[in-house]
């Protein structure tokens, strides 16, 4: 089942998303349908693992960037039922390999955060080989994170297959 696509940094809703029943009451209960697609294309952009924003920015400053650009209002606070749309779609990306990916990009930015700290400082020759050291196994850090970005993927379109290998019509549910 496809929810969405991300073109050009917008995303663009399918209406598979509103097999989801929080966000399909929603989407019934609020006549401007601009609005509600500002608030999913935020959920989206903020929470999807391969969204431009989460792959670019830090948790802290993606969602006030987002709310500047989707809503125009870096201060803008979701309503309950927004929240709970919000939740729910995190509640259905939460699986182990996605966990394990945030959680290796978070470690990347601490030890990226530790190497920028590090640049005025006056090396010795242990200290050099600790950090070269150190850079081997960032790079092996980033071949585990893309290889869990691979996994995470594999998993989502294994998602949308049925019995016989078959796919999904846009009108059945998983």
């Amino acid at each position: 089942m496809k929810l969405f696509d991300i073109v050009a940094g917008k995303c663009v809703v399918h209406a598979d998303f509103l097999a989801i029943p929080v966000i399909k009451r929603y989407w019934e209960s609020t006549e401007d349908k601009q609005h509600v697609n500002n608030v999913l294309s935020f959920i989206i952009l903020c929470d999807y693992w391969d969204s431009p924003y989460v792959k670019s920015m830090n948790d802290d400053i993606r969602e006030e960037k987002l709310k500047e650009d989707i809503f125009k209002d870096k201060n803008y606070q979701l309503t309950a039922e927004e929240q709970i749309c919000r939740d729910e779609y995190a509640r259905l990306l939460d699986t182990r390999n996605l966990k394990m990916l945030k959680a290796m990009r978070n470690k990347i930015d601490t030890v990226s955060a530790y190497y920028e700290e590090s640049i005025g400082e006056e090396l010795d020759e242990k200290r050099i080989k600790d950090l070269l050291a150190g850079m081997e196994k960032v790079k092996a850090v980033f071949q585990t994170v893309d290889f869990l970005e691979k996994a995470v993927k594999a998993e989502e379109l294994d998602n949308t297959k049925i019995r016989g290998n078959a796919q999904l019509n846009p009108y059945e549910l998983a």
